[in-house]
């Protein structure tokens, strides 16, 4: 629900990624994507060998692209192949040729090994969508996967989305900035379907979400004290109508958050009992041990509190952008 701009450190560590995948965490036997994809080149014809051949001539770029670089690529792929070709199969049975190349990449072990790894260390730990939720869910492994039987130790795997859809284009499977964490709700919710929001940038448009609380509902909420009067809203920071329904129709953001209210009431509860007073007194005791602001910020909100930290826990964005509102927390943070 908030960008993340791809800084000069941002590009080194996805470089670094791309340098080490499937390298170092795995056995000598492990097979490397340009080892798969030198076979489905081997054994495809016309066109689609040419497709796997690009693929490989440009590996290493393909996996580090941006966003711009992303959207040349397409261009330059559409033009050996047009994504309704990707999906040519020989029976019913049978993969279809974006399904080889997502295969060949090796797709699945990127979200269940590799991915997770990075994110451990990263901010995004919450859906980009909502930031409601953990991005990671729990799966059961069987030793019969067809029949589901033999039930093994579950594993936590990564839910990720790509901005651009592995069915059309397949190349960029395993590209890091096509590659969105999200929580199973989210995901399921979008399938197909293109999303208007951009997770990662190159500019500095990083807020374009803000969730707001209407002033007269929390008049109204002191009158009766009734959790239903307070009204808190989604709206994009620019006015773009066709953004915020989109993401509305996708994710059906505002029916979790409004289900998140008592979150809200907790802020209105704290506003009116958190005076500037309280906030000097906790300066001048936890100054010593805390001399970072945001620490007392977080004390005060029970969430993070600088916009960057928004992916580090649920309901971060929320929790924030009220509490600014409402003067709990600076608009500086």
């Amino acid at each position: 629900m908030r960008k993340v701009k791809i800084t000069k450190d941002l590009k080194d560590n996805v470089v670094k990624f791309n340098k080490e995948l499937f390298v170092e965490t795995r056995s000598d036997s492990f097979e490397l994507p340009i080892n798969r994809l030198t076979k489905l080149k081997n054994n495809s014809s016309f066109n689609y060998k040419k497709y796997v051949k690009k693929i490989i001539d440009n590996y290493q770029d393909i996996l580090n692209a941006d966003p711009i670089k992303m959207k040349g690529f397409i261009e330059e792929f559409n033009k050996i192949l047009k994504p309704h070709e990707l999906q040519d199969k020989r029976s019913v049975t049978a993969k279809s040729f974006h399904e080889k190349v997502v295969y060949a990449m090796r797709y699945e072990e990127l979200r269940s090994e590799e991915f997770p790894k990075y994110l451990l260390n990263s901010d995004l730990r919450t859906c980009v969508y909502c930031n409601s939720q953990s991005t990671l869910v729990v799966e059961p492994v069987y030793y019969n996967k067809k029949k589901k039987k033999g039930k093994k130790k579950p594993i936590a795997k990564l839910q990720l989305d790509h901005y651009y859809p592995k069915s059309k284009y397949p190349f960029l499977s395993t590209t890091f900035f096509n590659l969105y964490p999200t929580c199973a709700n989210c995901n399921l919710s979008k399938g197909k379907k293109e999303a208007k929001f951009q997770l990662y940038t190159l500019g500095d448009d990083l807020d374009v979400f803000r969730f707001w609380i209407d002033d007269q509902s929390i008049l109204d909420y002191w009158l009766n004290l009734d959790l239903k009067s307070l009204k808190i809203y989604l709206e994009t920071v620019d006015g773009d109508m066709d953004l915020i329904k989109n993401h509305n129709d996708l994710f059906n953001i505002q029916q979790i958050y409004d289900a998140q209210k008592d979150i809200g009431e907790e802020l209105v509860w704290k506003h009116k009992a958190y005076p500037n007073i309280y906030r000097h007194l906790l300066n001048k005791s936890f100054n010593k041990i805390f001399p970072d602001q945001s620490v007392i910020d977080r004390m005060l909100i029970g969430n993070y509190s600088k916009p960057e930290e928004t992916f580090k826990r649920p309901l971060a964005k929320y929790t924030q952008d009220i509490a600014r509102q409402l003067k709990i927390i600076s608009e500086n943070e």
